[in-house]
């Protein structure tokens, strides 16, 4: 199914709210499928929160536990205070823009409360 065809499904399903709401959660899973390849495996969705916790751990940069929520923290944090010096500064970003970086906080709070419900 193509993203026109998902958002009209989508549309049928949740009819109510803004029509770009719907358009932004297709962005947000496409942003997310795209960067597995990148970042994770089929086994491991989330290799990369997992494994940088660990390392973090081992050097002692973050406490023990909770690791991989911790490094999706640092994460959003990296990504937030991007957000902010470029909206002080009236900047646009030379490699992402503002939306770019708001899409990866969106997709990473995600990803954390699914981490989150794991540890729980």
């Amino acid at each position: 199914m193509d993203n026109y065809n998902l958002y009209k499904t989508l549309r049928k399903i949740y009819p109510n709210g803004d029509s770009k709401f719907y358009r932004v959660m297709i962005k947000l899973m496409t942003l997310y499928n795209d960067k597995q390849s990148d970042y994770a495996t089929h086994e491991e969705p989330y290799r990369n929160f997992t494994v940088v916790g660990k390392h973090l751990e081992e050097y002692g940069i973050i406490t023990k536990g909770l690791s991989s929520i911790k490094t999706g923290l640092v994460y959003v944090n990296k990504q937030w205070d991007a957000v902010h010096k470029l909206i002080g500064n009236n900047q646009i970003g030379k490699v992402e823009d503002v939306k770019d970086k708001l899409y990866d906080i969106a997709v990473y709070s995600i990803i954390l409360s699914i981490l989150y419900g794991e540890n729980k």
